[in-house]
């Protein structure tokens, strides 16, 4: 009896092709993974440094409205100590229930529980918490009337000049 031999692989050659798959497959996952968290990472940073640029922006615009004293410079007061900054400032503001204009004192503080804003009017007290990751904050004064506010975290720094 003859038998023809068709060409084939053998059981070692599949074993082995399904050896080196596995291994590919293993391979490719992690890095997908790895793809994937960073990614996340990068997003997470992203968002924290929109929302520190914002903060910026509305500490900008109270020291902007903050009221004039009367030796022409703007009501404002910083506090600073090793873990915390503290910034005063009073402006007027219309009372949403009298819609009367009246005098607002806005804090800002910045420590080790994040960056929050605080308003007393007649009104109420109200407090709002901007952010709640640790954050070290300093000023700069950079002339009479220029300051520079620096906020930094592990991963990056950020600073606005402000007019006072």
């Amino acid at each position: 009896m003859s038998r023809d031999r068709h060409p084939a692989f053998t059981l070692i050659e599949l074993l082995v092709s399904l050896a080196l798959s596995g291994v590919l497959i293993v391979l490719l996952n992690s890095q997908i993974t790895n793809a994937l968290f960073s990614d996340a990472k990068i997003k997470n940073q992203i968002e924290y440094r929109l929302e520190i640029e914002n903060v910026l922006e509305q500490v900008a615009a109270d020291i902007l409205s903050a009221s004039h004293q009367p030796n022409g410079l703007k009501s404002i007061k910083l506090y600073s100590t090793e873990n915390e900054l503290q910034l005063h400032l009073k402006r007027f503001g219309v009372s949403p229930n009298t819609q009367k204009l009246h005098g607002i004192a806005v804090i800002w503080e910045f420590n080790a529980e994040g960056i929050s804003r605080s308003i007393n009017s007649v009104d109420g007290q109200y407090r709002r918490k901007l952010s709640s990751k640790k954050i070290n904050a300093k000023i700069e004064k950079i002339g009479i009337n220029l300051i520079d506010l620096v906020l930094t975290n592990p991963s990056f720094t950020k600073s606005k000049l402000f007019a006072l």
